[in-house]
């Protein structure tokens, strides 16, 4: 199996006793980002109806906008460090503000996020990490396309990477940040990749919550399990053909680039 994959390009040395005593602070964060905000993404919308009810309050008390602000800051914050994922608070933004105002909010908070978590994973990552990427070709060359390629190209690359649903976003950020890949570069990339799944999202929710359900259980009791399982078929569909198109690109402009996540992962040894 190994020697398929260096067929292709991912033959990427696996990392040293050494070298993996070096990461541990990165892997544990990076373990941490891969996993956290799917567990607490999913209970967010078990509270759905909860969470909106305290949005609907401060509307009601101060405005839409001052709403939508402080909806825009936490969803920074909890992106940024990792908390939760960007789907599940633009279902949120979707539900509570209606598919524009929801829209703006969820992009203000993906991009405070993704500054947030830039700067994190910049800290965090040092020499040591340099290091170790330069003994390994396959991931030098992505990462002097992401960094030396210029801010359009640069920011076309973050773009491509942020398409694709299997890249998480908190880890997304710590492999951009660890790379040096530029503050503005990442923004810019972050902001047109990103808009396409996450207006998806934010549409789907509102049209969900248009008939007054209080939260996605009353969705399906009201409109019955036929209509909930497309409206997600719809979702899943629209967001994997947006992927595949980025892929595709991804790969014409970085040959043999990987998601994220596998370039964490590393080349699968087990086989």
């Amino acid at each position: 199996m190994n020697d398929s994959k260096a067929s292709k390009g991912l033959d990427v040395a696996p990392l040293s006793s050494e070298e993996k005593r070096d990461l541990v602070g990165v892997g544990l964060l990076a373990g941490a980002w891969a996993l956290v905000p799917a567990g607490i993404g999913f209970l967010l919308l078990a509270y759905l109806g909860e969470v909106s009810d305290f949005y609907t309050g401060v509307i009601e008390s101060q405005g839409l906008w001052v709403a939508v602000a402080l909806y825009a800051i936490l969803f920074g914050l909890t992106a940024g460090s990792g908390l939760l994922p960007t789907y599940a608070q633009a279902i949120l933004g979707g539900w509570a503000f209606g598919m524009v105002a929801g829209t703006v909010g969820a992009m203000v908070g993906i991009l405070v996020g993704t500054a947030l978590g830039h700067q994190v994973a910049r800290l965090i990552s040092g020499p040591r990490v340099e290091a170790i990427i330069e003994r390994r070709p396959q991931v030098v060359a992505i990462r002097d396309a992401l960094v030396d390629a210029g801010l359009v190209r640069s920011a076309g690359i973050v773009a491509l990477l942020r398409l694709s649903p299997n890249s998480p976003f908190a880890l997304t950020n710590l492999i951009l940040g660890g790379s040096r890949t530029s503050l503005i570069a990442t923004l810019l990339g972050t902001g047109v990749g990103m808009l396409p799944r996450t207006a998806i999202a934010v549409g789907i929710a509102t049209a969900a919550a248009a008939d007054g359900s209080r939260d996605l259980v009353e969705v399906v009791k009201e409109r019955g399990p036929v209509v909930t399982v497309v409206g997600l078929l719809v979702l899943v569909i629209s967001i994997a053909v947006i992927a595949a198109i980025g892929k595709a690109a991804l790969r014409r402009v970085v040959p043999g680039a990987v998601d994220p996540q596998s370039a964490v992962d590393g080349p699968d040894e087990s086989s």
